[in-house]
């Protein structure tokens, strides 16, 4: 796997994984309406199936060993996440809870599988989607969440304060991924894809770091605004919509070179 459709299903992966994995661990079930996680767990089934079918495809382009075997990860993955939200428009809320914790296990367990894809440093690997997957899947929560403050106004801000702290736990993740991408090996030009200057030695590792030390100046906005609660959480959210276009670009700039 290389070139864009490998990068791009890197990080439809981590989205899909990170998101699922924090929204249960934040605790706001039977807190928040069942639409809070139709509208989160739509976004990341999308992922997850966008994930598996540009693996699929490489796969079959390409096969190596373990392509099949993380090709089907992903499509039980991701058939979790169908049956989740399945059970969620049924209103079977014990079952859909059930099966939404067991498809975000099952997401956690494709990582391996995805990083055994590499040529080298298969451990190393999956620390770096772990840390890519935390560092995506908070910044989409907090801006999932802010925003579903506009529809439940009385919602207490200790929800979203909890939600600021996954996010500069995830910007710590960030981080790490983009200094452990700095021991990969710069991809060729021509397998970039995108643009020639991503194949200059350092270069996706510099713009990674500046992109995620932006979000760490975010997190130090959005915990100030959360705090304050009240009107300010609709500005943390609004800050939380450069999070998201900043923590994507810093993980498309350090999974250039993880293949």
């Amino acid at each position: 796997m290389s070139g864009p459709s490998g990068v791009m299903s890197v990080i439809l992966l981590e989205t899909a994984v990170g998101g699922s994995v924090v929204l249960w661990a934040s605790g706001v079930w039977g807190v928040v309406r069942r639409g809070f996680f139709l509208l989160t767990g739509v976004t990341v089934t999308l992922c997850a199936l966008g994930a598996w079918a540009l693996t699929r495809t490489e796969v079959a382009a390409a096969p190596r060993a373990g392509g099949g075997t993380a090709a089907a990860g992903l499509a039980v993955f991701a058939g979790l996440l169908v049956l989740w939200q399945v059970l969620l428009l049924a209103r079977l809320e014990t079952p859909a809870r059930a099966a939404g914790v067991v498809a975000a296990a099952a997401g956690v367990v494709t990582l391996p599988l995805v990083a055994q894809l590499r040529d080298s440093a298969v451990a190393t690997g999956i620390i770096e989607l772990a840390l890519g997957a935390l560092f995506l899947g908070a910044t989409l929560y907090g801006l999932l969440l802010g925003h579903w403050y506009l529809v439940e106004r009385r919602l207490d801000q200790r929800w979203m304060i909890r939600g600021v702290w996954w996010y500069i736990a995830g910007v710590a993740g960030g981080i790490g991924a983009a200094a452990l991408s700095a021991g990969n090996p710069a991809p060729a030009t021509a397998d970039t894809g995108f643009s020639p200057f991503l194949a200059v030695p350092g270069f996706t590792v510099l713009l990674a770091g500046g992109l995620v030390a932006i979000c760490a100046i975010i997190a130090g906005f959005v915990w100030k605004l959360a705090g304050e609660g009240g009107r300010s959480i609709q500005a943390a959210t609004g800050y939380f919509y450069l999070a998201v276009i900043m923590a994507f670009s810093a993980e498309l700039s350090s999974k250039f070179r993880f293949f």
